[in-house]
């Protein structure tokens, strides 16, 4: 996987006298030159003739480049200017793959080198993974966090690091974060409510799969090298405590969504090595139905079916018999790559991943191996987290805005990855067992849907026709189809297709046409959904104003642009237009839902004028202005930051 990145070893990062220089859709290359040919700049290439992109070329002997660029950006038709930077390769060998903990070699199911016996490659491919990332931040900065419900862990343990409540006082008996848990300064412990962590071998084992410390010179690494575990204390055999502790999760994952991550954790995978054999799974609704409200917020829940041979599917398991999509069931594979003693159903379990003589942390410091579909959990909770760390930017903010429908991404990704095995073939939903190098792979080659622009707006007269543009392109590195409808019911907004297929880097125009005959003035508002399976999907809003006074261009009679500054804007937005002649003007702003939230009229003398609108208790968002008289009208965004 190559990107690319800042030419350190120059002097200056951007080759010397080029600028690259982006142009709005109503002017061409020839304006600048024209403007600037005295100063001998001039096009050497056009980089993208339909965003009007282009390479520009001056004498850096005789000209100051930095007030060269100041002023060329200050033209009108100017979008966007900069230097033309150096860029360099950066491979994968950026990242250590192999961590130095003296006990790595005994890690078979990260590496399996054939080791006691073991199958060459019987392992979840961790090194090839961590390559790409060793885990612990998003690519938009969030740290991530692993929940284990178990009996406690070793919460001193030297090759663990867990998630530190800092908005909470220790022992104060006070819930100073307001999030409903008192002192829960590191986790919970749902058998006493309260935030006391007891010591437990088989949790600190669990933990040390999902985020041992990777490459500190001590014991053994995890799945990530990085990652935070949040403890908990829940695995009981009371239904009421596990849903406490799933509670607890909800609590503090919601809580870091609702203040934009400054309290909370980023929980993005919670681990269950606990259950009930043989159990129906219709008698236990409400712990299922915690496992959808987590999904909603974007965490998978990764469950260990029972250490048994028994067909789950037959005879029943909870939680792992329950139908919820944001749950992976997991059973136990060994070093030879076949199931152990471990419950099966290829309706019920998702899949295998190694869980036999697994080598973690236990407790007093000290490490040691276990068996039990208890181990193979905690790889693919781990896993999860792994992959989101490997994740873009542009799958992480489309996490953020779609959590349920992005996390599901991930849980197809890990099954769709499997390394199939003659074992699980007919045993499991997936046929495999975990690879979650193949699963990160997935998610970067994965087809991305672009829509452009990512939002409509026509004003129009009444009992007319207007058409625009509306691009949808496949940015990523796999083949995507896409399908186009039109949720409400808009008679007046009709599609030139509505579905169709693109190859990597290709796009398609549709034609967008708006048509008002025999409907009334004012503001109709709709949205073109977007949909195109693993490559997402976007909402374009569209709105149409039929009004009297459709300006013909974007300036009224006798008057200048308007003009609306700051934009965006934090509290007031002042927007500025002249007027040939005493008038009266009316100022309106629409919500995103076509809401009139503000309006004033005005009688406004000639010359130029302003109306001011106080945005500080609106939600930030993208709104929208109206300027009306009697001669004239004109519409356009406001963008409260």
């Amino acid at each position: 996987m190559l990107g690319a990145s800042l030419k350190s070893q120059n002097t200056e990062p951007y080759r010397p006298g080029e600028f690259l220089i982006q142009l709005n859709q109503s002017n061409d290359i020839q304006t600048i030159e024209n403007r600037f040919n005295k100063k001998g700049l001039t096009s050497i290439e056009t980089i993208s003739k339909r965003f009007k992109i282009y390479l520009l070329t001056f004498d850096k002997k005789t000209l100051n480049q930095q007030s060269l660029l100041k002023e060329i950006k200050s033209e009108k038709p100017v979008i966007n200017a900069q230097y033309n930077h150096f860029l360099e390769l950066r491979g994968v060998d950026d990242l250590d793959s192999i961590p130095d903990d003296p006990n790595f070699s005994s890690q078979w199911s990260l590496q399996n080198t054939g080791q006691n016996g073991g199958t060459v490659d019987a392992d979840i491919d961790a090194t090839d993974a961590w390559t790409i990332t060793h885990g612990g931040l998003t690519a938009l900065g969030d740290t991530i966090v692993v929940a284990v419900i178990d009996g406690g862990t070793d919460k001193d343990h030297e090759d663990l690091v867990f998630k530190h409540n800092w908005d909470e006082i220790p022992a104060n008996g006070i819930d100073d974060d307001n999030n409903g848990y008192v002192d829960d300064v590191m986790g919970w412990n749902a058998y006493s409510n309260n935030g006391y962590m007891p010591d437990d071998s088989h949790g600190a084992h669990v933990s040390g799969i999902i985020g041992a410390v990777g490459d500190n010179g001590i014991g053994v690494t995890g799945v990530n090298w990085n990652v935070k575990v949040l403890p908990i204390a829940g695995s009981s055999s009371s239904e009421a405590t596990v849903v406490k502790a799933l509670s607890y999760i909800y609590a503090v994952r919601h809580q870091y969504d609702s203040t934009n991550g400054q309290m909370g954790a980023f929980v993005v995978s919670q681990n269950n090595s606990f259950g009930i054999d043989q159990a129906n799974p219709d008698n236990y609704p409400i712990w299922e139905a915690m496992y959808d409200s987590l999904g909603r917020l974007g965490i998978i829940s990764a469950a260990a079916t029972a250490n048994a041979s028994w067909d789950i599917d037959v005879v029943g398991d909870v939680p792992t018999g329950f139908t919820t999509d944001y749950m992976i069931a997991v059973t136990n594979t060994t070093r030879a790559d076949r199931l152990y003693t471990a419950g099966y159903g290829d309706t019920a379990i998702d899949l295998g991943a190694p869980g036999t003589t697994i080598l973690s942390t236990i407790l007093n410091n000290g490490y040691g191996t276990k068996t039990g579909t208890s181990m193979a959990t905690p790889h693919v909770a781990g896993s999860v987290a792994l992959i989101l760390a490997a994740a873009d930017s542009t799958f992480m903010a489309d996490y953020k805005a779609n959590p349920a429908e992005k996390i599901l991404m991930i849980k197809n990704y890990i099954l769709q990855g499997v390394d199939t095995l003659p074992t699980l073939m007919g045993k499991t939903v997936s046929g495999g067992r975990l690879n979650v190098y193949n699963a990160i792979e997935l998610l970067l080659n994965r087809p991305i849907l672009t829509a452009n622009p990512s939002l409509l707006h026509e004003e129009i007269a009444p009992n007319s026709t207007i058409q625009s543009d509306l691009t949808l392109s496949n940015t990523g590195h796999d083949t995507l189809v896409y399908k186009l409808t039109i949720p409400d019911d808009a008679p007046w907004l009709t599609l030139s297709a509505d579905s169709g297929l693109l190859a990597p880097g290709n796009s398609d125009l549709i034609m967008v046409t708006f048509n008002d005959n025999g409907m009334d003035t004012g503001l109709y508002v709709t949205h073109i959904h977007a949909a195109s399976g693993e490559a997402g999907s976007k909402d374009i809003p569209v709105y149409m104003h039929v009004t009297n006074y459709v300006s013909v261009s974007s300036i009224a009679p006798g008057s200048r642009h308007v003009v609306v500054s700051p934009n965006p804007f934090s509290n007031r937005a002042k927007i500025s237009f002249s007027l040939k002649e005493t008038n009266t003007v009316t100022f309106s702003v629409y919500n995103m839902q076509g809401k009139t939230i503000y309006q004033k009229a005005e009688q406004m003398l000639p010359g130029v004028n302003a109306f001011y609108w106080n945005g500080e208790d609106v939600p930030r968002g993208i709104y929208f202005y109206h300027l009306e008289t009697s001669g004239w009208s004109k519409s356009g965004r406001l963008v409260k930051k």
